[in-house]
């Protein structure tokens, strides 16, 4: 058995909002959408390495990173989150 709980629909959903509440409370658009882009094909093998180094640690740290991880490690969330930044920065370069 797995120290990291599986994450449900609901709070991936939530999850992804926070992230873009952060980049878009910063204004980090254009920043974010280029690390993103580069970053989706690997997602999968970034969830894997920061399980393997957070995972001797997360029962100290409240198991507040295991959320993030299962989320962000997915390309499907990943689209979600670029979707939702290419809105909004599509929205404020309009006006």
């Amino acid at each position: 058995m797995s120290i990291f709980d599986e994450v449900t629909p609901d709070e991936e959903e939530e999850v992804i909002r926070k992230v873009y509440e952060a980049i878009r409370k910063r204004k980090l658009h254009l920043g974010a959408l280029l690390i993103l882009r580069g970053f989706s094909p690997l997602a999968p093998v970034a969830g894997a390495l920061g399980r393997f180094f957070l995972g001797p640690l997360t029962p100290f740290m409240g198991h507040r990173e295991e959320k993030y991880i299962w989320t962000l490690e997915k390309p499907e969330n990943l689209r979600k989150l670029i979707e939702m930044l290419e809105k909004d920065e599509a929205k404020r370069s309009s006006f």
